[in-house]
Order: structure tokens, then sequence, then C-alpha cells
């Protein structure tokens, strides 16, 4: 009686079903499908080619095992704590200074500093050349001009220098974006506390510790949230600044690069896959442990 009462209801109700099938279909097509056969083929050994064999966690237990991927945890943690600290310890105070000071033309600065973000990575990785390369760039110009002859240190190459350059690259692009969310969040602020804390002859720093970060704490908790997704999947700015080499030794190698030249330069999608599900388990970590430490301060 319930399956024939069933089908009626699905007969009944056929054209809304026609309506949304497509929606499914591709939600299975291009979301469902492809994280079903990366598990699968975090379990198999396959080359794209011939028949994929089971070989179990043997991906996983290679990829803990390989110097390039221990080294590519440690450059995706550098870059991620660094790029995430100055860009949005940057964009906070940029924030806090237009708030406080520009009275007219806020949509202007706004634009300024988004614009970043309308450049391509490869051609900011030129622009950023042009200033760091080793023959003729400004910025050995500017060493040879102070210490008396000319300067031909290789940034680019240098172990020591690439990964700050690659934090550059990332709080240059990216600084503008949390600008923006920290000046919603100031200008939410009702302007009659800081009136009253003015009268009371409370100091500026005393108001900004006191009164601005702890209402501001929801856009900064956002904030930290995004740069450290982008951070722990972070593949453009490292990749178009060293031309895809991972800079020398691997120096710039992130976990996003390693599974991408795992994947499709080497053609092994099985380690390939299980290097995704890490850096997934990495993620998720993450967006729990920041939850947590959210209610625990009572961030909403």
């Amino acid at each position: 009686m319930a399956s024939t009462s069933t089908w009626a209801g699905l007969r009944k109700n056929r054209a809304f079903y026609a309506s949304i099938a497509p929606f499914f279909l591709v939600f299975l097509a291009f979301s469902i499908f492809p994280v079903a056969f990366s598990f699968y083929l975090g379990l198999s050994d396959w080359d794209g080619f011939s028949d994929p064999s089971f070989v179990g966690l043997a991906n996983y237990t290679r990829a803990l095992g390989d110097p390039v991927f221990q080294k590519a945890i440690w450059n995706t943690i550098y870059l991620w704590f660094w790029s995430t600290l100055f860009t949005v310890g940057l964009a906070l105070a940029l924030a806090v200074l237009i708030n406080e000071y520009v009275l007219g033309g806020r949509t202007y600065f706004r634009l300024v500093f988004l614009l970043p973000l309308l450049v391509a990575p490869a051609i900011a990785a030129i622009i950023l050349r042009v200033f760091f390369t080793s023959n003729g760039g400004l910025v050995n110009m500017l060493v040879g001009a102070v210490q008396g002859q000319p300067s031909y240190f290789n940034w680019i190459a240098s172990e020591t220098w690439i990964k700050p350059l690659v934090v550059l690259l990332v709080v240059w692009r990216w600084t503008g974006w949390h600008m923006v969310i920290f000046l919603a969040g100031l200008q939410s602020i009702p302007r009659d506390i800081y009136e009253a804390a003015r009268m009371e002859g409370v100091s500026r720093w005393a108001i900004f510790s006191r009164i601005t970060l702890p209402l501001l704490m929801p856009s900064i908790a956002f904030s930290i949230v995004m740069a450290t997704l982008g951070g722990l999947q972070m593949f453009d700015e490292p990749y178009v600044l060293t031309q895809g080499q991972g800079g020398t030794n691997d120096s710039t190698t992130t976990l996003g690069m390693y599974l991408y030249a795992t994947a499709f330069m080497q053609f092994d999608f099985g380690l390939g896959a299980a290097v995704s599900w890490y850096l997934f388990a990495a993620v998720v970590g993450f967006t729990l442990l920041s939850r947590v430490v959210n209610r625990r301060l009572g961030i909403s």
C-alpha cells in the first residue's frame, strides 16, 4: 500500500519532479561523483590510461614518507601563517585609518585596494619579477646604489627569499579584500558608543582595544578563517612566481602544487587523490577548530 501511494504521488507531481531533476543530475555528476571517485582513486594505483588496481592505504603511507610532501606541508604552514598575519593585520590597520580619518571618498579607497584582485596571478608575478629579477631588477638597482657597486642577487632562486616574496604577493593581492570586510564591520558599530567614550575622556588606544576590537571580532574571525582556507589551498601565487617549479629545492612547493604535480604532471592519480584527502582533512579540521574557538569567545 505504501509503495502504491508513493508511486501515485510521484505520478501526480511528475511535472514538479521533472523540473527539479536537472539540478540533482548536475549535482550528482559534478559534486557527488567526483568526491566518490577521488576516494576510490586514493585507494587505487592509476595512471589515467590503464585499469586501476586496488592498493589500499599505500598511497596515503607513500605520501607521508615522501620528503617533498613533508616539505610541502611545512611550506604551506609557513606561507599560510605569515600571509595571514600580514594580510589581516595590514587590512585591519588600513580599515581603522580610513574609517577614522577619511570622511568622504571611502568608495574610492575600496575600489583602489580591490584592484589587485582584478590582476591575474601571472601578471602579478611578472610585475614582482620586474622588481626582483637578478639582472636589472629595481630592487637590485636600489641595493647597488646603496652599496656603491652593481648587485645581481637572484631573489627568485634564493631559498631564503622566495618564501617572503610569495607572502608579499599574497598580501598585495588580498589585503584590499579583507580591508573591505573590516570597513563594513567598523561602520556597523554605533557611533554613539565612541562619542560617549570620548566624553568620558577615554584614550584612543583604550577605545580601540576595549570597544573597536571586541565589537569587530566577528569580522576578524571571518577574515582569519577565509585567509586560512585560502592559505591551506594556496596554489596560484607560488606556482606563477616560480613558473611551476616550486622554487629551488622545492622551497615554495605547497600542498596544492604537490597535488597538481603528482596527478597532472606525473600521472599518479592515486597519490594525488590521497593528497587531496589529506588537504580536505586539514580544511575540515581547521573549520571545526574555528567553530569551537568562536563559541568559546562568544562569536556568532
